[in-house]
């Protein structure tokens, strides 16, 4: 271990930053920055996208260590195993490191005295081999100002959803397994601080609206994705008041106080 200490620190890790996309192109462009401003390559597989997404995807496409376009016919329950196999054959012998968030999700360090890059960096000189998140909660709020096209600059109200399933978004290239939704652990023993993941589910109400009917309509299946129908059920328990959440000011660290209840907007599985 020492050892491989030694060689990190002479060398840059290589970093793998993995995105499955469909329909949230308008939050796209951060999440491939984000991946891109903390050295990460990028491999990406567009799910059938049928709104701005695939734009998006061509501005970036000359960084993509891959791109790929997966027809909608192919089951989205599939996918994550899929890429795993992809990234176990033919990727992450040459990486040190994977980062893979969902779509709408940037991660970060355990607080903000840092980049993210400089806490991955300390993980791979440990004996440690992977990272649970904490997921921070952005939600879209009456105090948003409509006139900001950025969604990341507009939502900025929040609280932690501290019993959600667990968000394992990052590890070793070396300890990739077949991954379930990002859920289970891959291989070895995790870093003992959970790092922080700012999650942009709901970005405003048309959004909103489009994703619940839509973009994720019908995923539910065998107790999974239980929380789009619940949410559909009561629209208007889904609008959040600003005094409800925190406020990130983009330089404190986040606060991880339980503000909210999200399980008044996401309910619980069938055998709650």
């Amino acid at each position: 271990m020492r050892l491989l200490s030694r060689l990190f620190r002479r060398r840059k890790p290589r970093l793998l930053g993995v995105l499955l996309c469909y329909n949230d192109g308008d939050i796209l462009a951060n999440s491939i920055e984000a991946l891109l401003e903390s050295g990460h390559e990028i491999v990406v597989w567009d799910h059938g996208s049928d709104d701005t997404t695939p734009q998006v995807l061509d501005r970036y496409n000359r960084y993509f260590r891959e791109r790929r376009f997966i027809p909608r016919e192919v089951d989205f329950y599939g996918l994550y195993q899929a890429m795993s196999e992809n990234l176990l054959r033919s990727h992450v012998a040459s990486f040190d490191w994977v980062t893979w968030p969902d779509q709408d999700e940037i991660p970060e360090g355990p607080d903000r005295s840092r980049p993210y890059t400089s806490f991955v960096e300390e993980v791979l000189e440990s004996e440690h081999s992977w990272v649970r998140f904490h997921n921070f909660n952005f939600w879209f709020t009456s105090a948003d100002d409509p006139a900001v096209s950025d969604p990341v600059k507009r939502v900025r109200h929040y609280a932690l959803f501290p019993d959600c399933a667990p968000r394992i978004r990052a590890w070793r290239a070396s300890a990739t397994n077949i991954r379930v939704f990002n859920h289970n652990p891959p291989e070895g023993t995790p870093w003992p601080e959970p790092f922080c993941l700012r999650h942009y589910p709901m970005r405003d109400l048309a959004q909103m609206r489009r994703r619940l009917e839509k973009d994720r309509a019908g995923l539910e299946r065998d107790g999974a994705n239980y929380h789009y129908e619940n949410m559909k059920r009561a629209e208007q328990r889904l609008i959040i008041p600003p005094s409800s959440l925190h406020l990130d000011d983009g330089v404190s660290d986040l606060d991880p106080s339980p503000v909210f209840n999200w399980r008044e907007i996401y309910g619980h599985g069938p055998s709650r």
